[in-house]
């Protein structure tokens, strides 16, 4: 059986891998709302996520270093 489905954190990294800014909103509906705990999980794997804060909202970016 093979497995198509990806997993939260293969969708977060697909998305923050352009090394681009991406706001909370984009990563709720791509990722899952509870998306801080899969940037917590990736944190904790080694992955270097940069978070900036715009106002009231925060955006996310993997980090090239």
């Amino acid at each position: 059986m093979s497995r198509n489905k990806k997993t939260k954190l293969e969708l977060l990294l697909e998305i923050l891998s352009d090394h681009q800014w991406h706001s909370g909103d984009e990563l709720a509906a791509a990722v899952s709302w509870r998306f801080g705990a899969v940037i917590h999980d990736a944190r904790g794997l080694g992955y270097l996520i940069e978070t900036e804060r715009h106002g009231q909202k925060f955006q996310y970016s993997l980090s090239r270093s």
